[in-house]
C-alpha cells in the first residue's frame, strides 16, 4: 500500500525567514466535540457526490449525507465497536457487509481512524510504518492526505482512497470544522422501525 501524506503536521511552531513564528493554537486534545461540513466524491464503479454534515465526539461520530439538491440520502453513525447506516430515502438499515459496498474504504480504515480524520488528525494506524506493514487490509490501495492552515493549527482537510481491487477512488473533504460545538439534530439512533438489509447487495 502506498500512503502519501501532503503538508506538515506540526501545529505549534513554524520557521519563517530563520525566525521562529510561535502561534498559540487551542489544545484540541482538550476539546470534547467537533462539528463540520464537507463532501464525498466517488469515481469508478460508483460515481457521484454527496454533501455531508457531521458531529463527532472522541467516541462516536454521526454523519448525515445529502444529494446535490439537498435531499437526505444516508445517515451514518459509528464508534470503535460498531458501524450503522440508514438509507433514508428507501428506509433501510444496512448491515456491515452491505455498508462495505457503499463505502469500501471501511475495509482498509477503521471507524476510529475516520473519526480522527473528522477531527483533522492523521489516524494512529497510519503514523507508524510498522503498523501499516502488519495490517493486511492496508494492501489494497493508496491513501493520500492533505492539510491546510486553520485558526486551530494545521489540520487534515482531505483524504483520498484509491482502492485497487474495486477500481474505485473515494475522496473526502472537510470544508469547515468547529470545536466544542455539536449539531444536536444529528445525535440520534436509527429508528427501530427501519427494516434491515440482511443480504449483501
Amino acid at each position: 500500500m502506498l500512503i502519501s501524506i501532503q503538508g506538515c503536521f506540526s501545529v505549534s511552531k513554524r520557521i519563517i525567514d530563520n525566525e521562529e513564528d510561535i502561534r498559540a493554537y487551542p489544545d484540541l486534545s482538550q476539546k470534547k466535540y467537533c462539528r463540520g461540513r464537507g463532501y464525498v466524491v466517488s469515481e469508478g464503479n460508483m460515481r457521484g457526490r454527496l454533501n455531508f454534515t457531521f458531529t463527532s465526539s472522541k467516541e462516536t461520530s454521526y454523519l448525515e449525507f445529502r444529494d446535490l439538491i439537498g435531499r437526505k440520502t444516508l445517515f451514518l453513525t459509528f464508534s470503535s465497536k460498531s458501524i450503522e447506516a440508514w438509507d433514508i430515502r428507501n428506509n433501510r438499515r444496512y448491515d456491515k457487509e452491505s455498508l462495505f459496498i457503499i463505502f469500501p474504504f471501511f475495509e482498509i480504515i477503521k471507524p476510529d481512524d475516520l473519526t480522527s480524520f473528522l477531527w483533522g488528525e492523521i489516524p494512529e494506524i497510519l503514523k507508524d510504518p510498522d503498523n501499516i506493514i502488519n495490517e493486511e487490509q492496508l494492501t489494497n490501495g493508496e491513501i493520500q492526505f492533505s492539510s491546510s492552515q486553520t485558526e486551530n493549527g494545521i489540520l487534515i482537510n482531505y483524504i483520498s482512497f484509491n482502492l485497487i481491487d474495486e477500481n474505485e477512488t473515494i475522496n473526502l473533504r472537510v470544508e469547515n470544522r468547529e470545536f466544542d460545538l455539536q449539531y444536536p439534530h444529528l445525535i440520534r439512533k436509527i429508528p427501530q422501525s427501519v427494516m434491515p438489509i440482511k443480504e449483501s447487495l
